[in-house]
């Protein structure tokens, strides 16, 4: 068994009166979030991702979880900054969703990433899970 997705680098923060909020979905992005900022944004990446994840049967048993790494421009990026974000987001909705029933040791027993280069049309985080025996 292995699924694919592909993960936003950006989050769209609705606003009524104002302008809509464009947060990029990195560490020092979330280490300077407000609280309920924050929580708007994690909401709205599990419904993003919401729509990948609804296409698929829930995952039952261990796993193995790789993300690859796209990045926009060539800034000698840091990995964890953005992978280790968009983990943290991406984990907490497939939970969210059903498609595995929870994001510790039990279950996502492994994962790994990898630097891939520079997209500058398409930058994002390729995700790949699959059944561990």
């Amino acid at each position: 068994m292995t699924h694919r997705f592909t993960l936003p680098l950006h989050v769209i923060l609705k606003r009524k009166t104002k302008k809509d909020v464009r947060l990029s979905v990195n560490l020092n992005t979330f280490r300077a979030m407000h609280h309920r900022t924050y929580t708007e944004a994690k909401i709205e990446y599990a419904r993003v991702m919401g729509e990948q994840l609804n296409k698929f049967d829930p995952l039952t048993g261990k796993m193995h979880v790789h993300y690859d790494y796209y990045a926009a421009m060539n800034n000698n990026p840091d990995l964890d900054n953005f992978v280790g974000a968009a983990k943290k987001y991406f984990q907490d909705a497939m939970v969210k969703s059903g498609f595995i029933e929870d994001d510790n040791v039990n279950f996502i027993v492994s994962n790994s990433e990898k630097y891939c280069g520079i997209d500058r049309k398409n930058p994002r985080i390729e995700v790949t899970i699959k059944g561990v025996t």
